[in-house]
C-alpha cells in the first residue's frame, strides 16, 4: 500500500510504498515537551521515505544520550519525523500525518514509565 502524509501548509509532501516497520507510542520527556504529550509514531527505513520539498531540522542529546534530529516545515513548522542516532537509518513519522490512512495499532511503548496518568496503558 502506498501511504501519503502532508505538512499543515502542503509544501512538505512524503510518499511511504510500504508498510511501517512499526507502530508505537513514545511517552518520553522530549516528545512530551515537543507536542505536549505522548506521541503515536510510526517508524519506516528512512529510504523508504520520499520527501518533496525542503526541510529543516535540529538536533538534541536524545535519552539515550545520542543525538536526535529533528525535521519540519519551514514554512508552518510542522513536524514532519525525527530519526535517532541509535537507530541509525529509522525514521519515526507522526501518525496523525497520515490521517485516516492506517489503523493505528501500537505494539511497543518506549518510555513507558512516563506515560500519563489519564492515558491507558497499551494492551500489549
Amino acid at each position: 500500500m502506498k501511504y501519503c502524509a502532508k505538512c499543515h501548509c502542503g509544501e512538505i509532501t512524503l510518499e511511504m510504498e510500504h508498510d511501517p516497520m512499526m507502530q508505537f507510542m513514545c511517552h518520553c520527556s522530549i516528545c512530551h515537551q515537543r507536542i505536549g504529550t505522548s506521541i503515536s509514531a510510526l517508524a519506516w527505513p528512512e529510504h523508504e521515505i520520499n520527501i518533496d520539498g525542503n526541510l529543516k531540522s535540529y538536533k538534541i542529546i536524545g535519552g539515550s544520550g545520542m543525538d536526535m534530529y529533528y525535521y519540519y516545515c519551514p514554512s508552518c513548522s510542522c513536524f514532519i519525523y525525527n530519526k535517532p542516532e541509535l537507530l541509525e537509518g529509522m525514521a519515526y513519522v507522526p501518525a496523525g500525518l497520515l490521517g485516516d490512512q492506517i489503523e493505528f495499532k501500537p505494539t511497543v511503548e518506549l518510555w513507558s514509565g512516563n506515560r500519563p496518568n489519564w492515558m491507558k496503558k497499551l494492551p500489549l
